[in-house]
């Protein structure tokens, strides 16, 4: 989420935006709000050519001006020549970013899923499609990542092996994802992986694109929770910062547990829910192979909008902020973020 600082110098354009003017003296911060949105229709074919008017976003019951909408697509779906395409071709963006991240399980009986789930990403990665990005990283005893950005189907398989096992993992380059990291954070501050799903996400905010992190996992709990009757009682001190930097960097979770004993365990699933509820992302709690998952996901995120809206929050508060993205037309089905942070 990008910040303007701004004070009473904007007066005349919060009143071009129809928002009511700061009172005099009071300082308001200004953010830029990208939210990303799935539009189906009843049989959840992805729809195509909407624009801002015809997307309702509403904070607090009260509709928000929708500044920009713009549309990203592996080009499948765009099934007409560009000149006689039903709606604004220049404003469709081709670039698909995914994310395989792999919490590598301790337990011994679990490495021969893990390994499933390495060969089911390679799978994926051979299908990839034109404009297609996807990184690899994992998480041992801190995160670790082991290709940037590429569409370079050799080298995100060489990436995916190296998941396999305990290399150091990359501290700098050229792509997107290292020039932005905080390799000292990297190194000492993700000792738990909510951590590292906070780091990571931090380090995508400058993409501006959904990004789908599609994370293996046994299950997530870090050493400061109860576990109580299968089930976890309290909630980590690291989960609500990740959510906050997931949520504000528009990445979506698909969680696919890599357990198959005590898979109706509560406390196996109660965090991976929760991140993808929070993310607007998918849960799949049985999965007793990964491919047809992960074609699924791929279909999921054929296409989607990123809606650009202004928020407006007194300078110096902060907070999680809910919103209802919904559509003019009501036959329209819309899947989209619930919310972002400000402030802090």
């Amino acid at each position: 989420m990008k910040r303007f600082a701004i004070a009473l110098t904007a007066l005349l354009a919060l009143s071009a935006f129809g928002q009511e003017p700061p009172k005099f003296g009071e300082n308001i911060d200004v953010n830029a709000v990208l939210l990303d949105a799935i539009v189906t229709d009843s049989h959840g074919n992805q729809i195509l050519g909407l624009d801002k008017n015809d997307f309702v976003v509403k904070e607090n019951g009260v509709a928000q001006p929708v500044e920009s909408v713009e549309y990203f697509t592996n080009r499948t779906l765009l099934n007409a020549p560009e000149e006689t395409a039903p709606f604004k071709v220049e404003r469709t963006h081709e670039e698909r970013y995914y994310v395989f991240f792999f919490d590598k399980p301790q337990e011994q009986q679990l490495w021969d899923r893990l390994t499933r789930a390495r060969n089911s990403a390679k799978d994926f990665v051979n299908a990839m499609k034109p404009g297609d990005q996807v990184a690899v990283a994992g998480h041992d005893v801190r995160l670790k990542i082991y290709s940037d950005f590429s569409s370079d189907k050799a080298q995100l398989a060489r990436a995916i092996d190296d998941a396999a096992g305990s290399p150091r993992g990359l501290t700098s380059g050229s792509g997107p994802l290292m020039k932005a990291i905080n390799v000292d954070r990297l190194i000492s501050e993700t000792g738990t992986v909510y951590e590292a799903l906070d780091l990571l996400a931090d380090a995508l905010r400058g993409i501006r694109a959904r990004k789908n992190l599609i994370l293996f996992s046994p299950g997530i709990v870090d050493n400061s929770q109860e576990i109580h009757a299968n089930l976890v009682m309290n909630q980590s001190r690291y989960y609500k910062p990740m959510i906050e930097s997931l949520n504000a960097s528009n990445v979506s979770v698909y969680a696919l547990n890599l357990q198959e004993e005590f898979a109706d365990a509560p406390y196996i699933h109660q965090t991976l829910e929760e991140i993808t509820h929070d993310t607007n992302g998918d849960y799949y709690r049985h999965a007793v192979t990964f491919t047809p998952l992960l074609k699924r996901i791929e279909g999921q995120t054929n296409g989607y909008y990123v809606i650009t809206f202004y928020a407006h929050h007194p300078r110096g508060t902060s907070g999680f902020q809910k919103v209802n993205v919904a559509l003019k037309n009501p036959e329209l089905r819309v899947k989209a973020r619930t919310g972002y942070s400000f402030g802090g």
